[in-house]
């Protein structure tokens, strides 16, 4: 058997290395979906897995292979294939590239064990991965220029990778408290680099402090439009109600931002009665709104 001769076949779920695991993060919510998934169609998907010297060591299939362990099912079907540990590691990213099943972290932890446990440099995890070099630098940075803190967070799923790529700017020192705004706040990707860019330009300790205990204000602010907004064809009367306007898209794009969020969804029926309440009040001023665009001759 080689590289270019894999085999399929059924293998006991026992005898699966999966010393790899580190290199995945596999959530308990996604294993009991694939379970289910598994238990109602079977394994519909071979998993691959590395021999050598009578070891099978798990490249992809983690959360079939946990739900089969949940399952007490004694074997799953295995494409095998026989390479190095680097170039498994490498088969990996290859093996998701087209259906994009890895996230970021997942590729930078990869990427991170090329070089840290397979000593290979930049270049040559570009050439064996198939990816450019910046590519592997910006994924090396998701793990070496992030604090503990944060890419303990980003396993969980407590901040997206977007928002993780934001902070890889900000000083170690400071990117653990603004994790903690961005949870707190419910801030979006959009949210958060506008607040690290506002951080990075500030110029006084005091300006810094202000942007850490107002981070909303902060964003809202620099989400403002200009002051000197102006249409020639409009008169001045007509310029106001464009600010306000403006102003208004602004608002209404914060909210559906946050409204957004998976958080909106878990709020009680307090929660829901109190909110309830202002809506109906800003679904009464949209229509007076709608009212008024539609006749523009009371405008």
């Amino acid at each position: 058997m080689s590289v270019d001769t894999p085999t399929i076949q059924d293998l006991p779920v026992e005898e699966i290395d999966t010393g790899l695991c580190s290199l995945r993060i596999t959530r308990p919510g996604e294993v009991d979906k694939m379970r289910r998934a598994m238990e109602s169609m079977g394994q519909l998907t071979p998993i691959m897995v590395r021999y050598e010297q009578n070891t099978y060591e798990l490249l992809d299939g983690f959360k079939r292979y946990y739900a089969a362990e949940k399952l007490g099912w004694p074997t799953l079907q295995a494409l095998i294939v026989e390479m190095s540990v680097s170039r498994g590691k490498a088969m990996i990213l290859r093996y998701n590239r087209e259906t994009r099943r890895l996230g970021d972290y997942d590729q930078a932890l990869i990427v991170h064990s090329l070089k840290s446990q397979d000593l290979l440099d930049q270049s040559a995890i570009a050439r064996l991965t198939g990816y450019s070099r910046s590519w592997v630098c910006r994924r090396l940075a998701l793990i070496e220029r992030l604090c503990e803190q944060v890419r303990q967070a980003l396993r969980l799923g407590s901040i997206t990778c977007s928002q993780a790529r934001c902070l890889v700017k900000l000083p170690r020192g400071n990117q653990a408290t603004f994790m903690q705004m961005i949870i707190a706040h419910h801030m979006s990707s959009r949210d958060t680099a506008i607040l690290v860019e506002q951080y990075l330009r500030s110029k006084t300790d005091a300006e810094q402090r202000h942007i850490l205990s107002e981070p909303m204000q902060v964003i809202a602010r620099a989400c403002r439009p200009a002051d000197d907004i102006h249409d020639t064809r409009l008169s001045h009367h007509g310029n106001r109600l464009l600010k306000t306007m403006e102003h208004l898209g602004l608002q209404q794009n914060i909210f559906i931002t946050q409204a957004g969020h998976r958080l909106t969804g878990q709020l009680n029926s307090s929660e829901k009665d109190l909110l309830g309440t202002r809506m109906a009040r800003l679904e009464q001023g949209a229509r007076k709104t709608l009212t008024i665009i539609q006749q523009p001759g009371e405008l």
